[in-house]
């Protein structure tokens, strides 16, 4: 385990297990009364929709007065069954007490526009209030959508903020903006000696790997039997195109403010590798090819290690096996193999994955 997260763990499972509470907002915003709102039936006249499938929390869409509300709630026993799912309500209103004050701050509000505003939240009564966003979970991607994500999580890492969990239904999209409104998984760092919250020790974890994880891949899989590869390809490099100028821009921070050797030199590595796969389209099509494995692998252990299995994790499961199966030699020369399947050969990899498709069967969410 590593020391950094145990120790953030067991902060917050301490501080769940005490007394102590969290308020954010003022208590003027809420339009009914706190201990109401936590105890709202769902039958109330009040509730326009239900959206149940979250794995920490009930979103309730509310309209009182004329106004329209998003009321999350926390289940009374998180579906992710590892510290990081029980405690993610906890950590999801300690960030949003950290956010809503940046949007607050006149010098700050602009760069976290993309971030949902708290009206209210109470931890130990267990609900969020935002206002209702009039949009949808981001289902498809462009060049716009890329640099509104990169320059949140950028504005978020110079605050010491390391968002992990970019999936699709943490993300809404009005049709002409994105918001971020599920912080459960979003945890400080300091961004001048750490490359995330983990520290030193998981360099495969950023910004724009994060995306292409809990997302991005996941999307491209979807819809693969109705986008060619050269569409996926030309996708993929604008993502590629947008995250390398705001790492350029992030490295020039770096410097500037004098981060650790390590970290510059990480972001170094980074950025040199995506200038040269951008450079043509062999190039690119292989950094693909390494990227859309490592994240279903990824992917489907988040979805083992918290026992929380979907349909999409048994078809990236098939995909890693297919892979496996057909690129093994293109795979661990580009440097795929991350972590234990590093060590892997290539039956002991596909049957690894072979046994992971067993455990997904019996993991999956109802």
């Amino acid at each position: 385990m590593n020391a950094i997260v145990e120790q953030r763990q067991q902060a917050q499972l301490r501080f769940q297990q005490g007394e102590q509470n969290i308020v954010v907002g003022k208590i003027e915003n809420c339009p009914l009364p706190p201990e109401e709102l936590a105890s709202l039936n769902l039958n109330s006249p009040y509730v326009v929709e239900v959206f149940d499938d979250g794995l920490t929390a009930t979103v309730i869409h509310l309209c009182i007065n004329g106004r329209h509300y998003n009321l999350k709630r926390r289940r009374a026993e998180a579906r992710v069954q590892n510290i990081d799912g029980e405690t993610s309500f906890l950590n999801e209103v300690q960030r949003r007490q950290d956010l809503q004050a940046l949007k607050d701050k006149a010098s700050t509000a602009a760069a976290f526009k993309h971030i949902v505003t708290t009206l209210y939240a109470d931890y130990r009564l267990g609900f969020i209030l935002s206002p209702w966003i009039d949009g949808k979970p981001l289902c498809s991607f462009s060049r716009e959508i890329f640099r509104q994500i990169f320059d949140t999580m950028f504005a978020l890492e110079q605050v010491g903020l390391m968002e992990w969990d970019l999936c699709p239904g943490n993300i809404l999209y009005d049709g002409r903006q994105i918001y971020l409104f599920d912080f459960g998984y979003m945890y400080r760092f300091d961004p001048l000696e750490h490359y995330n919250s983990d520290g030193l020790a998981s360099p495969a974890f950023h910004a724009v790997e994060r995306l292409e994880t809990r997302n991005v891949f996941g999307y491209l899989l979807r819809y693969q039997d109705v986008m060619t590869a050269n569409d996926q390809l030309a996708l993929y490099r604008e993502l590629k195109e947008v995250g390398l100028d705001i790492y350029t821009q992030k490295l020039i921070w770096l410097k500037q403010n004098f981060a650790h050797p390590s970290v510059i030199h990480w972001q170094t590595e980074i950025i040199e590798r995506w200038e040269y796969a951008l450079d043509n389209d062999r190039s690119l099509k292989n950094l693909f090819i390494a990227e859309s494995f490592r994240s279903h692998c990824l992917d489907i252990q988040d979805d083992i290690s918290g026992k929380s299995c979907t349909p999409m994790t048994l078809k990236r499961i098939d995909k890693v096996i297919t892979m496996a199966a057909t690129v093994y030699l293109q795979l661990q020369n580009n440097g795929a193999l991350l972590f234990d399947n590093a060590t892997l050969d290539q039956l002991a990899l596909i049957k690894k994955y072979q046994d992971y498709r067993h455990l997904a069967q019996q993991y999956q969410l109802k």
